[in-house]
């Protein structure tokens, strides 16, 4: 992935995968909602400070965003040309 910057402003896999430097993806393009936001939600809770959360989404999620501002954490989207969004989450060191 190319590199991210953060702002505090700013095929369905069902399973978070951690990666070897615990980062962690999610994919929660076809889940109905409100299953995306709670999916993400629950695992923000698991990130460590520093890791990145990536969530390959439907569509640019705008009522998360205050949720995880409220948390302190830090995100960046990206609209791709598919009509997906790729979110990037990370807990601040």
């Amino acid at each position: 992935m190319s590199q991210a910057r953060f702002s505090r402003k700013g095929a369905c896999s069902k399973q978070v995968t951690m990666t070897a430097d615990l980062n962690q993806e999610l994919d929660v393009r076809h889940l109905p909602a409100p299953e995306p936001m709670l999916r993400i939600l629950q695992s923000v809770t698991t990130l460590l400070p520093g890791a990145v959360l990536r969530v390959t989404i439907g569509r640019v999620p705008h009522p998360l965003f205050p949720r995880l501002r409220e948390r302190g954490l830090e995100f960046v989207h990206e609209e791709r040309a598919d009509g997906t969004v790729l979110l990037s989450i990370r807990r601040p060191v």
